[in-house]
């Protein structure tokens, strides 16, 4: 029985790690995935997979082959289309103000939740700046322009601690992301 995923991997095409998008492609084909696209030039990868492994080992196999395949510390966030749809559901709950920008933070570890908020809470925001936490998602709110120029960014989102802990993705992303792995034909 076949199973859609998302992987959706840290640090693509941003501080030196470069990988074609087509490249991507291959390398999921070449794990034996069906059914392969990949949304914008972030490192989203949508898949189907028969492999007889819970997400846990998928995610741990797909690391291990991507790190052997570009030559780089690979780390990567799994989620089902289910989970994708939790996710937006939660994040519409809370929508951003008109000039700001709203994250999904993707983690794989809930407790780091409470880290990231206990953070958040401790540092100077930008004006409409906000972090939250819902059901099991975390979501970070910051004017545009002010992403990785905030306190919360800066520290937070690009600091190696974090590397193997959390990655972030837009709302927009998210949905392109869910609406490609509920219409795979089109691919």
């Amino acid at each position: 029985m076949e199973n859609r995923f998302c992987a959706l991997l840290r640090g693509v095409n941003v501080k030196g790690t470069s990988m074609k998008m087509d490249d991507l492609k291959a390398a999921f084909a070449s794990m034996g995935f069906a059914n392969i696209k990949t949304i914008l030039a972030s490192g989203n990868v949508i898949f189907d997979s028969e492999k007889q492994l819970n997400q846990e080992e998928l995610k741990l196999f797909i690391e291990k082959e991507l790190s052997s395949y570009f030559q780089y510390d690979a780390h990567v966030f799994l989620r089902e289309t289910k989970e994708i749809e939790e996710l937006l559901m939660d994040i519409d709950a809370y929508p951003a103000p008109k000039d700001c920008h709203q994250y999904a933070l993707i983690c794989d570890s809930k407790e780091s939740f409470t880290e990231l908020k206990e953070h958040f809470d401790s540092i100077d925001h930008e004006p409409m700046e906000q972090f939250f936490v819902v059901s099991s998602n975390a979501f970070w709110i910051v004017p545009k322009g002010s992403t990785l120029s905030s306190e919360f960014g800066s520290k937070v989102l690009g600091k190696k601690q974090y590397k193997s802990s959390l990655t972030s993705r837009n709302r927009n992303t998210m949905e392109k992301i869910y609406n490609a792995m509920n219409n795979p034909k089109k691919n």
